[in-house]
């Protein structure tokens, strides 16, 4: 009786330990299969149809001079949103600048009358932003002088900068010089040729 009682506690005890066995088993073989999180090896990716906002005059895209900064902003998105200074762009009086973003890159910004909602200034500065004849804000002097033969360069005085008007479209093309400029200015608030060819603007201000 004894013996047949051992007997059965060894097979019991044999029983026990292959199902631990299997069900180890089964528990590695399901971390082996089971699919690896995606949350951190992919993220998000957001596009931008910066073709849809041409460089026009009193425009970018639909969002237009004289809009609310509301109205404006229902012709976008997928954008990131910063309030910024327009002294930033060298526009004084306290009115803010409207920056709106994509990933890390600036593509225009939005500039107010002081005090009100309505849009005075498009400052275009993605250089994936194309005017109707072909230039963008990153262009170089050189090839906006193509475009407007016998064209000059005038100085901002109170910022330092320099600019080549349309005044066609009512564009600024904005260069941010410091010791090396574009032009040689003999007389105060008189515009320059153009010496340094190979500069490339910063932005497009659209009026």
């Amino acid at each position: 009786m004894i013996r047949q009682l051992t007997h059965l506690l060894v097979l019991i005890l044999l029983w026990s330990c292959n199902q631990s066995s299997d069900e180890s088993k089964k528990s590695e073989q399901s971390k082996r299969t089971k699919p690896e999180s995606t949350t951190n090896k992919f993220s998000e990716v957001t596009t931008f149809g910066y073709k849809n906002f041409k460089i026009k005059k009193g425009q970018l895209g639909e969002i237009k001079i004289g809009m609310t900064i509301a109205e404006a902003e229902q012709k976008f998105k997928e954008l990131k949103k910063e309030v910024n200074q327009a002294t930033k762009f060298g526009y004084g009086g306290g009115s803010p600048a409207y920056l709106y973003y994509h990933k890390d890159s600036l593509v225009f910004g939005l500039i107010p009358k002081l005090d009100t909602d309505t849009l005075l200034f498009i400052i275009a500065a993605s250089q994936k932003l194309i005017t109707t004849n072909k230039l963008n804000p990153n262009s170089t002097v050189k090839k906006i002088s193509d475009k407007y033969p016998n064209i000059k360069v005038n100085q901002d005085l109170m910022n330092r900068w320099e600019y080549i008007s349309d005044t066609t479209n009512n564009w600024e093309f904005v260069f941010k010089t410091d010791e090396k400029t574009i032009g040689d200015y003999l007389e105060l608030e008189i515009p320059s040729d153009l010496k340094n060819l190979d500069i490339k603007a910063d932005w497009i201000v659209i009026k």
